[in-house]
């Protein structure tokens, strides 16, 4: 059996309250309400990553390990050149990830 909250509260904010909850709330990837009935029941809701980052940020992970395989393969052929772009590639690669990294606040998630 399904245990659902049947009382109710009116509560009156100023705009920029509403405003600023709402906004809170979002960054949770919670609804206005649950944030403000866990914030008063003494929760601290946290901010999550935005929901497309952690795949693409997964995605980015699975190209890097291929161009890091494909990189020692091109240091094993002795082919400097090669192995010389494979670097480079690798590089930008990783620059691109902590960009999104920083960019988006994944700081703790443990996607790469």
């Amino acid at each position: 059996m399904v245990d659902r909250r049947t009382a109710t509260k009116l509560i009156r904010f100023h705009p920029e309250e509403l405003r600023q909850i709402t906004e809170s709330a979002r960054r949770s990837g919670l609804t206005p309400a649950r944030f403000i009935r866990e914030t008063a029941l003494g929760a601290r809701p946290r901010a999550r990553s935005h929901a497309a980052t952690g795949p693409l940020l997964r995605e980015l992970a699975r190209i890097g390990q291929s161009l890091d395989q494909l990189a020692r393969v091109a240091q094993a052929s002795q082919d400097a050149a090669l192995a010389a772009q494979m670097s480079a590639a690798l590089e930008r690669h990783h620059a691109l990830v902590r960009h999104l990294v920083e960019r988006h606040g994944q700081k703790g998630e443990s996607t790469l």
